[in-house]
C-alpha cells in the first residue's frame, strides 16, 4: 500500500497529462475542423517530438546511469540544444509552412529543457516532479485550447511549454542549485559516446512512433494523415499510456538493485505479453464505443484492418519495453550502437517503403491499411534486434 501511495501523484499526473491529449486528439479528430487543421495538429505533434529528441542528444538516458551528471553539462546541453533546434527548424521551414517560424524554433528549445529536466528528475527517483514536465505541458495545453478556442496550436504549445518550463527551472534551482561537497566532478567528454548511442536509439524510437505522420504530412496527403491520427488516437492511448507508465516506473527501479538475472526478465516479458492482450481488448471495445459516440461510425462501417494494425502494433511496443528497459540500463556502448545501426537500418527501410507506397498511386483507403502494417512490421523488427541483444546479457546469468 505504501509503495501505492508513493507513486499515486506521478501517477495521477501522467494519468492526466494523457487524459488531457487523448481528449484533445478525440476532439479535434471528430469535431468539425478540416483535414488541414488535423493534418497542421497531427505534424506540430510529431515535429516537436522528433526534432525536440534530437536536441536531447540522449543524455535523459545517461543520466538514469549517472544521476548527478546534470551539475556538470548544463550549459553544453543549452548550446547542443540551441544548434540542433536550429538546424531543425531550417530543414522543416523549407519543406512545410509553418505559422511562425520563430515560434517553432522556440517550442523546439522549450520541449528538449523540458525533457532534459524530466530525466534529471526521473534519474533522482523524484517522480511526481518528472511526471509534472512530461505531461504538465500537456494539460495546460488542452486547458489554452477550450479557453481561448483558437486554431493557432503553436501558440498553445509554446505558451504552454514555457509555464511548465518556467516552474521546473525554479523547482531544480531551490533542489540542486549546487553538487554536494566532496562530489567527484563528471565529465560531459566521459558520457558523450554513451549519450550519441542512446540519442541514436531514441531517435529511431521517436521516429518509429511519429515518423509516419512526419513523412505523410510532408508529402502532402491530408486524408491519409487525418485517418491515422484519428484511428492512432481512438484506439492505442489506453495501452500505451499504462505501458508507458509502467516503464517509468521501472526504469530507476531496475538501475537501482544490485543483481538481475534471466529469471527476472523473462517473468516482466511474461507479465507484459498478458498485459498486452488484456489492454489491447480494452482498448478496442473503447475505440468501438467511442467512434460510434463521436463520430457515428457504426461498426459495419469501422476499417477493422486499420484498427488491427494499431492495435497489433500497440501489443508489440508493449512487450518491446523490457527488452528496451534492459538495454537501456545495462548495456555497454558496443551494444548499444550495434542495436542502434540494425534499428537505424531498419528505420531507412520503413522510410524508403512508405515513400514507395505513397507514390504507387493506390486508393488512399488501401494506403492507409498498407502503412500501418509497415508500421507494426517495423515494431516486430525492433522487438526482434532487442530481444536478441538484452538476452546476450544473460549468457552468465547475471549481470
Amino acid at each position: 500500500m505504501n509503495k501505492i501511495l508513493k507513486i499515486l501523484p506521478s501517477l495521477s499526473l501522467y494519468g492526466l497529462g494523457l487524459a488531457s491529449f487523448f481528449f484533445l486528439d478525440i476532439y479535434i479528430s471528430t469535431a468539425e475542423y478540416s483535414k488541414e487543421f488535423i493534418s497542421q495538429w497531427a505534424f506540430y505533434k510529431s515535429s516537436i517530438f522528433i526534432l525536440g529528441g534530437f536536441c536531447i542528444l540522449g543524455f535523459d538516458q545517461v543520466m538514469i546511469r549517472e544521476p548527478k551528471l546534470h551539475f556538470y553539462i548544463k550549459k553544453k546541453f543549452l548550446f547542443q540544444s540551441f544548434i540542433i533546434s536550429s538546424i531543425g527548424t531550417t530543414l522543416v521551414w523549407l519543406f512545410y509552412p509553418i505559422e511562425n517560424i520563430w515560434l517553432f524554433f522556440m517550442v523546439l528549445n522549450l520541449f528538449s529543457i523540458t525533457v532534459f529536466l524530466s530525466g534529471i528528475f526521473r534519474a533522482n527517483q523524484k517522480y511526481t516532479i518528472a511526471q509534472l514536465a512530461t505531461n504538465g505541458w500537456k494539460i495546460v495545453v488542452v486547458v489554452i485550447f477550450f479557453i481561448i478556442a483558437q486554431k493557432e496550436m503553436l501558440n498553445f504549445l509554446g505558451i504552454s511549454l514555457a509555464i511548465i518550463c518556467f516552474v521546473l527551472i525554479i523547482v531544480y534551482l531551490k533542489l540542486y542549485g549546487t553538487p554536494e561537497t566532496g562530489e567527484k566532478a563528471l565529465k560531459y567528454e566521459d558520457y558523450r559516446k554513451t549519450g550519441i548511442a542512446f540519442f541514436l536509439h531514441n531517435m529511431t524510437l521517436t521516429s518509429a512512433v511519429y515518423g509516419e505522420q512526419f513523412i505523410i504530412n510532408l508529402y502532402g496527403n491530408d486524408y491519409i494523415s487525418s485517418q491515422l491520427f484519428t484511428y492512432f488516437a481512438i484506439f492505442s492511448p489506453i495501452i500505451l499510456s499504462a505501458n508507458g507508465f509502467i516503464g517509468f516506473i521501472i526504469g530507476p527501479k531496475l538501475r537501482a538493485k544490485e543483481k538481475v538475472t534471466r529469471k527476472d526478465y523473462n517473468s516482466l516479458q511474461v507479465k507484459l505479453i498478458v498485459f498486452a492482450i488484456v489492454m489491447a481488448i480494452i482498448s478496442f471495445v473503447v475505440g468501438i464505443f467511442l467512434l460510434d459516440r463521436f463520430k457515428n461510425v457504426p461498426f459495419s462501417e469501422i476499417n477493422l484492418w486499420l484498427v488491427s494494425a494499431v492495435l497489433i502494433t500497440c501489443m508489440i511496443r508493449t512487450v518491446y519495453t523490457t527488452s528496451s528497459l534492459y538495454l537501456g540500463i545495462f548495456a555497454s556502448n558496443k551494444h548499444l550502437y550495434k542495436t542502434a545501426g540494425l534499428n537505424w537500418g531498419a528505420l531507412i527501410a520503413y522510410i524508403i517503403l512508405i515513400l514507395v507506397v505513397l507514390i504507387t498511386g493506390m486508393d488512399s483507403s488501401v494506403l492507409v491499411v498498407g502503412i500501418a502494417c509497415l508500421t507494426a512490421l517495423h515494431w516486430t523488427i525492433r522487438l526482434m534486434i532487442s530481444h536478441t541483444y538484452a538476452i546476450k546479457f544473460f549468457y552468465n546469468e547475471e549481470y
